[in-house]
């Protein structure tokens, strides 16, 4: 592999920062100002997070209709708004004195972040680098994947001599004055803008699957996100309480948490690396197994008494987390193609939020009203079907490459 083929592209550097930056200040800080917001204003935990799923719940509305919005109008313009609209909702957020009032503030704030995260900037990865987006989506992934590792201590620094209102307001400034100008440099149509975007021609992909036969592919893709979507959201938001349950102590929860950062960034790392010598699906199907497999050793730490079985769920499932990701990206590309990939990835995104925001709240009820075992077994289920439905995409992809193959083939013979 050559030397230019490995070396990041400045501006996919640069849209890695910018989707670090969309992570850090509308969807990470909430785990840290959640019950800062819960104490400051006498409102409970119970309110704060609840309107915090709901809000991810609507999000999911939305999320179609941002995809549309790029393929019409180019990611760039997209990108500019939703960096425009994050800072103006974290001023109106810093500004809030009523229940209602942060309820809607919450609502802007996750419509703002469907144009600023991981689908708007992988949907201007392919519009600009066409079939070869696959690399480039790689290195952002690897970027962003340390969102939390930046703004937790940051967030956590800052409420060390300000409250959490002042918080808000150091967070729409840095949308404004870093992620803004950034977006602001992404060429409104491939070949166009500045020098930072890519040299080589862009080569559309129409894809494997010809228009007419896509309906397994698209099915299966969403049951498989959705079921991963679903583990990694229920698994964050309920781990320390199901440590608890299990008799575990705290410190223990947060050390595996440190540990699955750093493992989905090496998972990242190891993906770039490898190129496209490992197709779309098997990349999905590895995140999608990796997953179970984290699931299963979490369910062990059930019987198997010391503190190494969590760590090795945290690997596990560190390394699922960060392929699962970069999956979402390429794997719609590679089957539908990129011409219309913003509003497929966003009909995605709508499905996949529905199952993200419903599994805390399923998660709870199921450690609440039927016990560990049982939530295990949700989770087991839901980590089953998403490698089933990544298997069944595989089999496709794999049918559609080798049907393909033979019809250049016998153009070729021609």
């Amino acid at each position: 592999m050559s030397l230019r083929a490995r070396r990041v592209e400045p501006l996919t550097l640069l849209i890695g920062i910018s989707m670090t930056i969309g992570y850090g200040t509308l969807y990470y800080p909430f785990a840290i100002l959640g019950p800062e917001i819960a104490r400051a204003e006498g409102w409970s935990n119970s309110f704060v997070f609840g309107v915090f799923s709901a809000a991810l719940l609507t999000s999911a509305v939305t999320a179609s209709l941002v995809g549309r919005a790029m393929d019409r109008f180019g990611a760039r313009p997209v990108m500019v708004v939703g960096s425009c609209l994050a800072a103006l909702t974290l001023f109106n957020l810093s500004h809030v004195q009523s229940m209602a009032g942060f309820a809607i503030a919450m609502l802007l704030i996750e419509f703002s972040a469907r144009m600023v995260q991981y689908e708007t900037g992988f949907a201007a990865l392919t519009a600009l680098h066409g079939r070869k987006a696959r690399r480039p989506i790689a290195h952002v992934t690897l970027i962003a994947g340390f969102a939390s590792t930046v703004f937790w201590p940051l967030i956590h620094w800052l409420l060390g001599f300000m409250d959490w209102r002042g918080v808000c307001l150091i967070l729409a400034a840095i949308n404004l004055l870093v992620a803004l100008p950034i977006h602001a440099m992404i060429p409104r149509r491939p070949g166009r803008g500045i020098d930072l975007a890519p040299s080589e021609p862009v080569l559309a992909d129409p894809g494997l699957l010809r228009p007419g036969g896509r309906t397994a592919g698209f099915v299966l893709m969403a049951v498989a996100f959705s079921g991963s979507s679903f583990l990694m959201s229920a698994v964050h938001t309920s781990f320390f309480l199901i440590l608890q349950e299990m008799g575990r102590e705290a410190a223990l929860a947060a050390l595996a948490g440190a540990v699955i950062g750093p493992m989905q960034v090496a998972a990242r790392m190891i993906e770039m690396l490898t190129g496209e010598r490992v197709s779309s699906s098997v990349v999905g199907v590895i995140s999608s197994a990796a997953l179970l497999l984290g699931v299963a050793f979490l369910a062990a730490a059930l019987w198997f008494d010391g503190d190494l079985i969590v760590i090795v769920f945290a690997v596990s499932f560190g390394i699922g987390q960060g392929l699962n990701f970069i999956a979402r990206a390429i794997l719609p590309a590679r089957l539908f193609g990129t011409v219309g990939y913003g509003a497929l990835t966003g009909n995605l995104a709508t499905i996949r939020l529905f199952a993200m925001a419903g599994a805390p709240i399923c998660s709870a009820l199921a450690i609440t009203h039927a016990g560990i075992g049982a939530t295990f077994t949700l989770f087991g289920l839901m980590a089953v079907i998403g490698v089933l439905a990544a298997c069944g995409l595989q089999i496709i992809e794999k049918r559609a490459a080798a049907a393909q193959a033979d019809l250049m083939g016998g153009a070729s013979a021609d």
